[in-house]
């Protein structure tokens, strides 16, 4: 610990003296940067080699555009140009001036190789793999080509085909950094650690003062659960490096992980410090600071952050979590804290995406209950579903909680007081006229509260490991986890029910959900880039332990993180058969617990078994139960919004259907039938008949191709 603390101190100090040195000396700024015209091209130039060396782009980018006033054809001055626009992420740009570089000095291997990459990171694969090709066969030893070949072998998913690349290129340069270190990395990817070993071992030995070495060999050893290595590689990078934050953030992931959260918070705050645009800072400092139970501290920290990046999904899914659980439900702040899912649920309604429409309005309502803009907007939806005993529970708690409008001057009220007034006579006029309408519902006839029932059907627990993993946003599983539970609770009552819980591996898994005697278990993972993220869930039988199904949700772009998180509620939902239970009976009379909330239509038929007797199938999914258990057929024939009345049949000579007794979805009616289901229902009860497959959206279904962690560590290697 003081260690750290040293080392920050000294690096600050560092920081320190260069700023007071600017300071001293900022009279001169002025005269350098009058002077910059007496600068030839190549001092412009080698002035902004030093930047790029430095990883300043912006800055180096400035003096090669200096050096080109100066000289318009100076090749290497675009070349480097072009270089800078590719590490920021501006290919089309670097395309532009790296053709300008070739124009002043013709086809160089290095001009082409560089266009040949970005057409990589625009998706051009085939343009790329062809360039690299009529390189080889011009210069066999171009190492570069063979880094970019290796590369679209990696896209492909042939990480065997790419190891053998940078094989062939360590062969023509045996201490090729960027060789070594991909090797170590591809090595790792395919399990082969102590062959990693070696190569970062070589690197080590030939580049000792090479921070990325360092950060790479620091990374690995993490990824293995080798935490003492790891730091002290991580801090050896930052000894060769002082400015090098990449190694400061991998610093306080390793630091979280091994639970160490008072230097986390040291970390952090000097990187804060130094730059207070570092969002994962302030995401890792609000971590660390809910591990040491200081929730109000950490609650703060991930406000100042989300003011940064309001658009960072883990963070504020990480924050919001962190409300529900430490802040009393009538906080004041929780107001202010709600409106920004109500703006996007404002914007998703403008777009009609009903299901992102339902979830941030949902999330807003979860955070602040008496936000009267989201119920209402969600009791609309409701009401446009033909959910209106829904509705009416949805505008009879805005009723509840708005108190009647008075008149300050009842002879002179204003035209704001009267609005509101009218606003609340029609709000309990549609109170009244909708109560009357359900003077007859099912619900009365059977005299039963369908909004009290437990709709429980499955209880699954939802499980991710102990040991973090350095990423951009660690421990992304664990927010998965919880966030995921909150998903699938439905508009009045839960039919999933998760269990979210760290474990040490699947035999840690199976043991909590075979003595909970939970149905299934899930073990979440997670993996995230800058620009995308990765959610696994392998889901195994809570009474067998084994495999059942497994999904791989990709997701770019904005809101992604919810994305996927909605896409693998569907997928797990798509697998679950549905099931319900009699909760009375009046001769062939059928009184059922489920009901259009759960997509239920005329005509769906189900199976009677005897209570107690259904359960999981020993593979794959679905439910099983001995033939004797069997007791007869519900064929449904009215639907209320939580509950269904149906007529029993096929019950033999004797008759043993009891309330209590479990019902399967066997067959749905006709797709004329089965149009009727609402969206809204779909959202959050199982989907399957017996027999269902699960259905999976990958990356390759929308067109688009993932960019694997692994690749973008190499491609950000020298």
């Amino acid at each position: 610990m003081k260690k750290i603390k040293i080392a920050l101190v000294c690096c600050s100090l560092l920081i320190l003296c260069s700023s007071a040195f600017t300071q001293v000396n900022g009279f001169k700024k002025t005269t350098a940067f009058e002077q910059t015209s007496k600068l030839s091209a190549s001092e412009l130039y080698n002035i902004g080699y030093d930047y790029f060396l430095e990883k300043n782009w912006w800055q180096a980018s400035e003096k090669f555009q200096e050096a080109l006033q100066k000289n318009e054809a100076y090749s290497d001055a675009w070349y480097m140009l072009a270089k800078c626009s590719y590490e920021m992420n501006q290919f089309d740009l670097a395309i532009e001036y790296v053709t300008k570089a070739q124009k002043y000095a013709g086809e160089k291997s290095e001009y082409v190789n560089l266009k040949a990459f970005c057409y990589i990171s625009t998706g051009k694969f085939k343009d790329a793999e062809n360039i690299f090709n009529s390189i080889l066969k011009q210069y066999p030893n171009d190492i570069e080509a063979r880094f970019g070949l290796a590369e679209l072998e990696l896209f492909s998913g042939k990480l065997t085909g790419a190891e053998s690349l940078y094989k062939d290129a360590l062969k023509r340069q045996p201490s090729n950094v960027k060789a070594l270190l991909s090797l170590a990395l591809v090595s790792t990817e395919l399990g082969k650690r102590d062959l990693a070993k070696d190569y970062i071992n070589k690197a080590l030995q030939s580049h000792a003062n090479n921070e990325e070495v360092y950060y790479i060999a620091s990374y690995l050893a993490a990824m293995s659960g080798d935490y003492s290595d790891a730091e002290r590689k991580a801090l050896m990078a930052v000894q060769v490096n002082g400015n090098y934050d990449s190694a400061y953030e991998l610093l306080g992931t390793i630091y979280y992980a091994q639970k160490r959260y008072q230097d986390v918070l040291d970390i952090a705050d000097f990187r804060i410090n130094r730059n207070r645009n570092l969002t994962q800072a302030w995401y890792i400092k609000g971590l660390a600071l809910e591990k040491l139970g200081r929730f109000e501290e950490s609650i703060s920290t991930w406000e100042k952050g989300l003011e940064i990046d309001p658009g960072d999904e883990i963070m504020r899914t990480a924050f919001e979590l962190s409300v529900l659980r430490n802040t009393n439900i009538e906080d004041p702040r929780r107001k202010g804290w709600a409106t920004y899912h109500v703006r996007k649920g404002q914007e998703y309604q403008k777009k009609y995406l009903g299901p992102q429409v339902r979830y941030e309005y949902q999330t807003a309502l979860k955070i602040n209950p008496k936000n009267k803009t989201a119920r209402n907007a969600f009791a609309q939806m409701l009401y446009n579903d033909g959910f209106n005993e829904n509705y009416l529970e949805q505008i009879k708690f805005v009723k509840e909680n708005t108190a009647e409008p008075q008149f300050k001057n009842p002879s002179k009220p204003t035209d704001a007081e009267v609005d509101k007034k009218i606003k609340y006579i029609r709000l309990s006029d549609t109170i009244e006229g909708f109560e009357s309408l359900m003077t007859n519902t099912m619900a009365q006839r059977w005299d039963i509260n369908p909004f009290y029932l437990d709709k429980t059907r499955w209880n699954i627990g939802i499980y991710y490991m102990e040991k973090i993993e350095p990423m951009y946003h660690c421990d992304i599983a664990r927010i998965a986890a919880n966030n995921l539970r909150l998903m699938f609770q439905g508009i009045a009552s839960t039919n999933v029910r998760l269990f979210p819980e760290s474990v040490t591996g699947y035999a840690d898994a199976y043991k909590k959900a075979h003595d909970r005697n939970l149905d299934y278990f899930i073990i979440l993972t997670g993996d995230e880039t800058d620009r995308d993220v990765k959610i696994d869930a392998v889901i195994y039988s809570g009474r067998t332990g084994t495999k059942s199904a497994n999904f791989s949700i990709y997701r770019t772009g904005n809101e992604r993180f919810s994305g996927a998180l909605l896409r693998l509620r569907k997928d797990i939902l798509s697998i679950l058969p549905v099931r319900a239970t009699i909760l009375n009976r009046n001769l062939n009379e059928i009184l059922l617990d489920i009901g259009k909330s759960e997509g239920m239509v005329k005509n769906a038929e189900f199976v009677v078994v005897r209570k107690g007797a259904l359960k999981t199938s020993d593979t794959g999914v679905g439910l099983v139960y001995d033939e004797r258990d069997a007791l007869g057929k519900v064929t449904i024939t009215k639907t209320s919004e939580e509950i269904s009345e149906g007529i029993l049949s096929d019950t033999g000579f004797y008759d043993r259907v009891n309330s209590g007794d479990e019902l399967v979805l066997v067959k749905l009616p006709d797709s004329k039938d089965k149009a009727n289901q609402s969206e809204t229902a779909l959202d959050t009860a199982p989907q399957a008949e017996q027999e269902a497959k699960p259905s999976s959206l990958k990356g390759a279904d929308l067109e688009i191709t993932r960019t694997p962690s692994l690749i973008r560590m190499i491609k950000e290697l020298n």
